[in-house]
């Protein structure tokens, strides 16, 4: 696995946890989401949550090959991470992630974890 660089962990930090996720649909329509980063999985993999079933959530269940885009608004720079998502099955990730989406003001529980 890749290490993410300390460049990217910083500006995930600095976007406040905000990244676009972009997906495609089983039709090959692509789409894109913010998405909150609920955590760095050992500095290799982003940990995302679905609270509600939407179109990044079936786009994923369909096919799940991702990019994420992380901005920076004061340099007008930023990265672009390709990969694709795991579902995460571990009870401490999946509790890590329900933490996390509350510490961001979403209640519900996580459908799916995934990083």
């Amino acid at each position: 696995m890749v290490q993410l660089d300390e460049d990217i962990i910083r500006l995930i930090i600095k976007a406040e946890h905000i990244v676009l996720v972009g997906s495609v649909s089983a039709d090959g329509i692509p789409t894109i989401s913010p998405r909150y980063v609920l955590g760095i999985l050992h500095n290799e993999k982003l940990l995302f949550a679905d609270a509600f079933t939407n179109k990044t959530f079936h786009n994923i269940n369909a096919w799940p090959r991702v990019s994420v885009a992380i901005f920076d608004r004061d340099t007008h720079g930023g990265y672009q991470l390709k990969g694709s998502a795991e579902e995460g099955t571990d009870p401490k990730l999946i509790s890590q992630a329900k933490t996390r989406l509350k510490e961001f003001g979403i209640l519900e529980e996580p459908k799916k974890v995934w990083s």
